[in-house]
């Protein structure tokens, strides 16, 4: 295996930053979102998509418990799940261990939305990779997958 120099490797890193600087960019999720809403459609902010995965991923869960457990705000998530509540797509119903609290699940109205969502994701990256060969395809998923997993285990 060829050596690598610690300057070769600061400038892949360098470029690993650059690269999910631009993935990750606030413009290019608000698009993504933005084009998925335009072909699901639904009545909701594009922002409510991705909380109707992590209230799916994570049901049935408290409002407290998906703020925390995605960084953000309980009142922003509040703000949200109200809505997506508001268009029928999630519920709140009663938690057993604690009768003053709620867990929030999706209805079934939620659940053909997720899959519409899924259905539009899955054609724009379709799309966007069209003309990646599947080796590099699946190279891709195992590296962003890699790359998920490293990043989550960093202190």
């Amino acid at each position: 295996m060829k050596s690598i120099s610690l300057a070769d490797r600061k400038r892949a890193v360098a470029e690993v930053e650059e690269a999910f600087e631009g993935f990750a960019s606030r413009s290019n999720l608000i698009r993504l979102r933005e084009r998925i809403a335009v072909k699901v459609g639904g009545g909701i902010e594009p922002s409510g998509y991705p909380m109707l995965r992590w209230i799916e991923a994570w049901a049935p869960v408290r409002t407290t418990d998906l703020a925390e457990r995605l960084g953000i705000d309980a009142s922003a998530v509040s703000r949200r799940v109200s809505d997506l509540q508001e268009v029928g797509l999630v519920t709140r119903v009663g938690d057993p261990a604690d009768h003053r609290a709620n867990l929030l699940e999706l209805t079934p109205a939620g659940r053909r939305m997720l899959t519409k969502l899924r259905k539009a994701l899955s054609g724009i990256l379709d799309q966007a990779l069209a003309e990646w060969p599947t080796e590099d395809v699946l190279a891709l998923a195992d590296i962003l997958a890699r790359f998920t997993s490293a990043l989550a285990d960093v202190t």
